[in-house]
């Protein structure tokens, strides 16, 4: 949250907004008031917040830049902020450094070499999105060296977080092995304290 600096569960925040209107429009942390994304108050509390090193922070000013919201669109600033936070391990700046070095255009030539590299950096850390795009790599072969069964092996990691297009790209690759047994299975929901399946209506897990 750029008002406290504190963060929390996406899943854990949706459920208290929704469970109190007193809440809508206020960080759950501290209890201050949102400002609105690209707002001059969103942009010196990112300030704020980047400057005494918060990679979180960094990285969110980095996508500002790279969107133009609430500054003037500067990519080699973004970048710049990506960086800084990449170095601290922070994963979404990882990821994004690895799409603006497959796309090139934004102050760098493309180098899927160095996408692949950021991609790894951000999919070791568990981010499903870096775990797609790597194994992309793998599969065609961009930036690594061609190796179908490791771009299966990551698309299976994303995939377990339900990455979609993870998914796909398993079943397509499940048909042109021959495969009759899927090589995904999505695992049934559980319960987090008893572990037992969700099974509408006797099981059904509280959300």
């Amino acid at each position: 949250m750029t008002c406290c600096g504190k963060g929390l569960h996406d899943k854990f925040r949706d459920g208290v907004l929704a469970s109190s209107e007193e809440q809508k429009g206020r960080c759950v942390m501290c209890r201050t008031k949102y400002s609105a994304s690209g707002s001059k108050e969103d942009i010196e509390e990112l300030r704020r917040w980047a400057e005494k090193g918060k990679a979180w922070a960094q990285c969110m000013l980095g996508c500002r830049y790279a969107a133009g919201a609430g500054v003037d669109q500067f990519y080699q600033q973004a970048r710049e902020l990506y960086e800084l936070s990449a170095r601290q391990g922070f994963a979404a700046a990882h990821y994004n450094l690895g799409l603006i070095y497959a796309d090139g255009g934004q102050g760098v030539n493309q180098n899927y070499e160095r996408a692949a590299e950021y991609w790894e950096a951000a999919a070791r850390q568990g981010e499903a999105s870096a775990q797609f795009n790597l194994g992309a790599c793998y599969y065609n072969g961009q930036g690594v060296e061609k190796s179908i069964e490791t771009a299966r092996e990551w698309w299976m990691k994303a995939a377990e977080q339900g990455e979609e297009s993870s998914i796909r790209e398993l079943q397509v690759l499940d048909k042109q092995e021959g495969r009759t047994t899927p090589s995904f299975i999505p695992k049934p929901l559980e319960c987090a304290t008893c572990y037992r399946p969700h099974d509408p209506p006797e099981h059904r897990l509280n959300e």
